[in-house]
């Protein structure tokens, strides 16, 4: 085999490596930018549940404290006019 045709075979498998090589690199990129999106969603939707929640505790504590408000203010009252506490 002459040396002009061992350089070309060189040539023509550094070509094909460094293919492979790009192509690995492209691969590994889309896949860490669909990993990235796929947690932003994730972290997303958490962030939503967790305001969720905490919109539904405060509305909880404001019915609670409406209804302690009634109570203290109407209902103990009336009661204790019934029983015939002044």
């Amino acid at each position: 085999m002459c040396t002009a045709c061992r350089l070309a075979e060189w040539r023509h498998f550094q070509t094909l490596e460094i293919n492979k090589r790009n192509r690995q690199n492209a691969l590994d990129a889309n896949r860490a930018a669909y990993l990235g999106r796929k947690k932003a969603i994730k972290d997303s939707i958490k962030a939503g549940v967790i305001t969720a929640l905490t919109v539904l505790l405060f509305l909880a504590l404001v019915s609670a404290t409406r209804d302690a408000i009634r109570y203290e203010w109407e209902t103990k009252p009336a009661m204790l006019k019934a029983n015939g506490v002044k």
